[in-house]
């Protein structure tokens, strides 16, 4: 049977016709059928460049644990009232400092794991240090 609009299927025809223009209604204006407005969605992307000097030694690698000790050393020595102290610093996979040692008093003993906790790539520091 030949599609033609005789009067039993225009009333479909007609209802056809209004249900594609309304779903089309909204496309000229960014919106969707709904009436929801699209938004844009900021996200956070690290910056990757960074990686090494914030994950060392917390990403599990050994030579990791090797540079963050190093860092915590060399902080340790720019401190003026921990010149000439004799501190050990053990490093672990996971960024887990472990500082022992004598210093002179508790102060001292406080600006030590301060200054180790302030070092990228540390996550714990344990003190083992002792003062007299």
């Amino acid at each position: 049977m030949p599609l033609n609009a005789t009067s039993s299927h225009r009333p479909a025809l007609l209802l056809a016709g209004a249900a594609a223009l309304s779903l089309l209604a909204g496309c000229g204006t960014g919106g969707t059928p709904w009436g929801a407005t699209p938004t844009r969605i900021e996200i956070p992307v690290p910056d990757l460049r960074k990686a090494p000097e914030v994950w060392d030694g917390a990403s599990g690698s050994t030579a990791g644990a090797q540079r963050v000790a190093d860092r915590v050393r060399a902080a340790l020595a720019a401190q003026p009232a921990l010149a000439g102290s004799n501190l050990g610093v053990d490093t672990y996979e996971g960024g887990v400092v472990i500082l022992s040692g004598q210093l002179a008093n508790p102060a001292d003993r406080a600006l030590a794991v301060q200054t180790a906790r302030s070092v990228a790539g540390v996550r714990d520091v344990v003190d083992r240090m002792s003062a007299p």
